[in-house]
C-alpha cells in the first residue's frame, strides 16, 4: 500500500473469507507473541467467517496490496451485551491488521466505516470491547473508556 493510497472499506464478500481468515490467523499470532491475548484462533475458520460475511457483518480494508485490514460489526452482542437494548449500540470485534501496513491509517479507515454504518443503522453508540493496549488508538479517535 502507497503511504498516500487510503484503505478501500467495504463489505465483505464469499471470496475474501480464505483472506480474512489468514489476516485474523496473522494477527492473533502476532498478539500472542507480543504476550496480548488474543481471541480463540480455534474458533476463527471458514464457517465463522462466512456466518458474518452471509450477515453482512464483515468489513475488509483493501488496497492494491489485497485485504490490509478487517473487522466485524454486528447489530447485537449476546455474548458480552446480553442486555442491551436492540438497536442501542453496534459491536466492533476481531479488528485485524496486516502487519505489513499497521501504523498507515488501515485501523482508523475501519473503524470510521463501523461509525457511519452505526449511525446509519440509527444506533446510539458504537462498542469497541477490547484490550487495554486498544484504548489509545479508540480515544484518538474520539471514543471514550466506560
Amino acid at each position: 500500500m502507497d503511504s498516500e493510497e487510503p484503505p478501500n472499506v467495504r463489505v465483505a464478500c464469499s471470496g475474501d473469507i480464505d483472506e480474512v481468515v489468514r489476516l485474523m490467523h496473522d494477527a492473533a499470532a502476532w498478539m500472542s507473541a507480543k504476550g496480548t491475548p488474543a481471541w480463540d484462533v480455534a474458533r476463527i475458520d471458514r464457517t465463522f467467517a462466512e456466518t458474518f460475511v452471509l450477515r453482512s457483518e464483515l468489513l475488509v480494508a483493501s488496497c492494491s496490496d489485497g485485504i490490509v485490514g478487517c473487522c466485524t460489526l454486528s447489530a447485537e452482542d449476546p455474548e458480552f451485551w446480553p442486555d442491551a437494548l436492540k438497536g442501542e449500540a453496534a459491536y466492533l470485534h476481531k479488528l485485524a491488521v496486516r502487519r505489513t501496513h499497521a501504523g498507515r491509517g488501515v485501523s482508523s479507515a475501519l473503524i470510521e466505516a463501523c461509525r457511519h454504518a452505526a449511525r446509519t443503522q440509527g444506533c446510539a453508540k458504537l462498542r469497541l470491547d477490547c484490550h487495554p493496549n486498544l484504548r489509545g488508538l479508540y480515544e484518538r479517535l474520539g471514543f471514550t473508556h466506560v
